[in-house]
Formats: structure tokens, sequence, C-alpha cells
């Protein structure tokens, strides 16, 4: 891991509170509405990370943002690829320009990690799914997810992100696009795991600090998923390139993911519509025996008022 830079936040997560009003790494402005599906992944407010709209519900992200790696927990315990606390977490979403105020904001409900391993820099991705879906109101739209991503050759793609600007520079304010250069299997498996990773280059510029868990676009599918650089922000070359997980071979897991916890939440509803049925059945026959126990009493108060009345007018003859 010495030889690599995980380009998040870590564990301190508050490198930088100050915006800049310069660009990623030789960025550029991404235009309203160009890329509906980025989020600012959010800590105590605070941007850490980026991240995809898969669906009203569920956040694509990377595992190093929100996962606890397996060196920093021991497996008896559980502690392997477990979530960090998911309700210090919110994302701002449908913003080019990102704030620290509340505006767009949803809180975190639960994080699925893959089986992050930093050693090994692989099951880069994680799953997030939100306390509330997002609303219905035009400013977001969902990213397509590439399940099979070919770079047997060359070919170009697009980074998005609100990272530093520089090595040592602010977190961008607004979101940055860059045109980067996928480098061909043979290039990559140099030094990387095709399986599990892409590799790309730059001219001049590339990913940073605080891109982690944004997007590898190709072809408007998301190819990738920001994870590490092998030198300084923005040195992205076939020596030393950018790397991103690739999404294709996390494709099964995220939908399975998405598949399960819909299908645990419609079983909490039925569950709770049935328990419910049951309450009100009960409530219903808990009447009924009130009602019927009310009409004994009153037989047998007007049963004892009709004795009363009978001894009476026995004692007065």
């Amino acid at each position: 891991m010495d030889a690599f830079h995980i380009f998040a936040f870590a564990f301190s997560l508050c490198f930088v509170s100050v915006f800049a009003s310069t660009r990623i790494v030789n960025g550029t402005d991404a235009l309203e509405g160009e890329f509906p599906f980025a989020v600012s992944l959010r800590h105590n407010s605070r941007h850490t990370c980026g991240g995809t709209i898969l669906n009203e519900k569920y956040i694509l992200s990377a595992a190093h943002c929100v996962c606890n790696d397996k060196r920093y927990g021991f497996e008896p315990f559980g502690w392997l690829f477990s979530p960090r606390n998911s309700s210090a977490y919110s994302i701002q979403y449908g913003l080019n320009e990102i704030t620290t105020e509340a505006t767009n904001v949803v809180n975190v409900k639960k994080i699925n990690c893959h089986n992050f391993d930093s050693d090994k820099l692989i099951f880069d991705c994680a799953v997030l799914e939100l306390e509330s879906p997002l609303p219905d109101d035009g400013s977001w739209k969902p990213v397509t997810i590439s399940k099979d991503f070919d770079t047997k050759s060359p070919q170009t793609g697009i980074i998005i992100g609100w990272g530093k600007t520089a090595q040592d520079a602010p977190l961008s304010r607004k979101l940055q696009k860059l045109q980067v250069d996928i480098f061909d299997d043979e290039t990559c498996a140099a030094a990387m795991d095709n399986t599990h990773h892409i590799c790309f280059g730059a001219m001049n510029g590339g990913a940073c600090n605080g891109d982690s868990g944004t997007a590898l676009l190709v072809d408007n599918q998301q190819v990738g998923i920001a994870s590490f650089i092998t030198n300084k922000c923005g040195i992205a070359t076939k020596k030393h390139p950018n790397v991103y997980s690739r999404v294709p071979t996390y494709f099964d897991w995220i939908s399975n993911i998405m598949a399960r916890q819909d299908k645990e939440e419609k079983q909490d509803e039925e569950a709770r519509r049935q328990q419910e049925k049951q309450d009100e059945e009960a409530r219903r026959q808990q009447e009924k025996q009130d009602e019927e126990a009310r009409r004994q009493q009153e037989k047998q108060d007007e049963e004892a008022k009709r004795q009363q009345k009978k001894q009476d007018e026995e004692a007065r003859r």
C-alpha cells in the first residue's frame, strides 16, 4: 500500500474544509444537468467523496470512503469489510455546485460493503441505501452502470468529481470533468489486476483527493469507480496511472444488493401489514368481548334491580 495513495479522506475525513474557485487538476466545469447522477458524499455535512445515483434509494460509491479495511479489524469479531457509522453520512444531489448547507441532502440509512482489501486494492465498491427516497423533482437521473466493458484496446473516457484541484490545493466547489485515455489490458496488467481495475492517463491532469467514489464514463455508461492514484495528484501516465474499480466485475453484486434489500423491504412491509391486520382483528375481538361483557353486566345489574325491588315490596307487605 505504501506505493499507492488512496484518494479519499481516509479515516480523518477532514483534510480540506475550504472550496477552490479553480478546477480539478486540469478539468473544466461540468454543464448544468450534464451529469445528473453525480452526488457529493458528505461526512458530518462536509464533502468527503463522490458517488452516483443508482435509483431513488441507492447510491454507488467506493468502499474505502465508507467501509473499514480488513487490516483494521479481526475476523473472529466480524469486523472485516464492515461499514462505518452510516448516521455520519449524507449525500447532496442535483447540484453542480456543492455546499455545506442542507440543500438537496438525504441521510444515509445503510452502508453495504464489498470485500474491500486495500492491500490488494480490490473490491473497492460500496452501495449506500438512503433514509428516504430521492424526490421526483427532475433534479436527478440514475446512472447506467456497465455490465460488460472491454479494454482490450485503448479508448477515451470522462472522469468527474469535486476533488482537489492540485496536490496541495483545496476542493473544487463546482463539479469538474476531464477526458482521459483508458489504457488497454496489457498496459494495465503490468502493475494492476484487470479483473478489478481500469487504468487511465491524461495529457495533463487527473483525479485527486475528494474524487473517490465518482464515475469513469464511457459512452454515457459508468464503467469505473474512482479508487486510487499511483503518484501525485495530476500525474496520470502509463507508468503512474489513475486506477478505478471495474464496475462490470461488481455488476451482479450491486444488482443483488438492491434486489435483496428491496425484497427485504417488501417482506418488512408485508409483515407490517400482517401485524396491522392481526392488531386490527385483535382490537375487534377485544371490542366484541368488551361489548358482550357490558351487555352481561347490564343484564346482571337489571336482574339485581328486579330482585331488590321484589325484596323491597315484600318487606313493605
